[in-house]
């Protein structure tokens, strides 16, 4: 049995806030918050037996992995493939800013983000094609070692895949809270024939959304 555990960057401007905003591939550096949240997770992560710290190549995710590798005398694994859905035009921009310039778009892209995207971005679907072989190559790996990992990704990469372990319609994303910094866990176990189907022992997801050690921050 191993686990893989899935932590989202810690906060970035547009996270929080009166302006929230889409950062999408725009690789906008950690807020002081976010910089605090960081080092909060890497020593929740400190007590776990990581034998791997996988991350998207964006600064935000990267900078939140490295903490949690140094702590175990590992180096970052950075993938693409990880990285938060690409929003196009919408990148940096919030809700009314969007619905000024697109607005039936963007009711088209709340009723179906599944195959609507940005312009010049990615629908979750488009994201689901890259993030998934990923995913499988991650799992194969702590199934065959039998070892823990850490991924350190995104609010949209880590509740797109939730909802996939979970077997949900992808439109319920909305209902997963994933905050910066916070903490899921997938349990794989060695005998699983395929993680990612229906056949085998699927994933066992023990735990989304850990965030007791963020109090205070």
């Amino acid at each position: 049995m191993s686990r893989i555990f899935l932590i989202r960057h810690g906060e970035v401007e547009g996270n929080s806030g009166a302006r929230p905003t889409f950062a999408g591939w725009n690789d906008v550096p950690l807020t002081l918050r976010g910089e605090r949240q960081v080092q909060a997770v890497a020593q929740r992560m400190q007590r776990e037996r990581l034998r791997a710290v996988h991350s998207s190549d964006l600064q935000r995710a990267r900078r939140t992995a490295e903490p949690i590798a140094a702590l175990h005398g590992l180096e970052v694994q950075t993938d693409e493939a990880w990285r938060e859905v690409n929003y196009g035009a919408w990148a940096g921009l919030g809700e009314a800013e969007i619905r000024a310039g697109w607005d039936e778009l963007w009711r088209q892209r709340q009723s179906d983000v599944w195959r609507v995207a940005a312009p010049d971005g990615e629908s979750y679907e488009d994201l689901w094609r890259r993030l998934q072989p990923a995913w499988e190559r991650i799992v194969a790996q702590s199934r065959a070692s039998d070892e823990d990992a850490a991924v350190i990704g995104h609010n949209g990469t880590i509740r797109i895949l939730l909802c996939h372990l979970l077997g949900m319609p992808s439109a319920n994303y909305r209902r997963i809270a994933v905050s910066n910094g916070g903490l899921s866990c997938v349990e794989v176990r060695a005998d699983d024939s395929d993680s990612t189907s229906a056949s085998g022992l699927p994933p066992v997801i023990r735990f989304i959304n850990e965030s007791c050690h963020l109090q205070g921050i």
